[in-house]
């Protein structure tokens, strides 16, 4: 099977349709619904968020043979999308910045240098629909439910983060050989900003400080954007 390729020419149109549809899918609600059908339709979005995460594990390790302790849904990205789907169905805030700033962040680098040892088979659709999803989902709340973040909210974010950091490092660890969530125990092979860090577990103490610069900047546009 061919291996993944960093910005082939694939790579690029799968990136192209994720960003194009995550923002005109969104407009296009707003455009023709009212808000009680894109209530109704965040709704259905939350149901494909949860679904999506929790069956996933189970069909890669059923006919891809992928270590189940390597595929569940733990990841920030993961766990960002699950957020997202919580808040389509309680509105409640703290699950929606959860799921902007995790998201955002997150999904910044899984779409443009993803960790990948697979390459255009089941898998790679449904990696690039999860992350396409969310952007989606973020997107979709902003511009139909006018949902509101502030910068109060990078600080709450920020502590569920650190209080979280150890147990998924534990996790880790108890699930042993191949457990590599938030990639606290190794970093990726693909080429990222993580490439540029000391070898782990030092480089758990550049991410912290990355982490939250990296939601102030996913941050400050939403807030110009706002204000003009």
């Amino acid at each position: 099977m061919e291996a993944f390729q960093l910005f082939s020419s694939i790579h690029i149109i799968t990136i192209l349709v994720v960003v194009i549809s995550s923002i005109s899918v969104p407009l296009f609600c707003k455009t023709v619904f009212n808000s009680n059908n894109n209530i109704n339709i965040s709704y259905f979005i939350g149901f494909i968020l949860i679904t999506h995460e929790l069956i996933k594990p189970f069909y890669r390790y059923e006919f891809y043979n992928d270590p189940f302790i390597e595929i569940l849904p733990l990841h920030m990205c993961h766990l960002a999308s699950l957020s997202m789907g919580l808040f389509f169905f309680t509105k409640k805030n703290i699950f929606f910045e959860v799921g902007y700033f995790w998201g955002m962040t997150g999904n910044i680098m899984a779409i443009f240098t993803p960790d990948l040892n697979f390459f255009f088979d089941w898998r790679y659709f449904t990696y690039f629909f999860g992350h396409n999803m969310l952007l989606l989902s973020i997107i979709f709340s902003l511009v139909c439910l006018r949902h509101d973040i502030n910068f109060s909210s990078i600080m709450r974010v920020s502590s569920i983060t650190l209080t979280c950091l150890p147990l998924i490092y534990f996790l880790n660890t108890m699930l042993g050989d191949g457990a590599n969530y938030w990639y606290l125990n190794a970093i990726p092979e693909s080429t990222s900003i993580l490439s540029l860090l000391p070898s782990p577990p030092l480089h758990i103490i550049f991410l912290i400080p990355i982490g939250i610069l990296l939601m102030v900047v996913v941050y400050a546009p939403y807030r110009y954007l706002k204000n003009t």
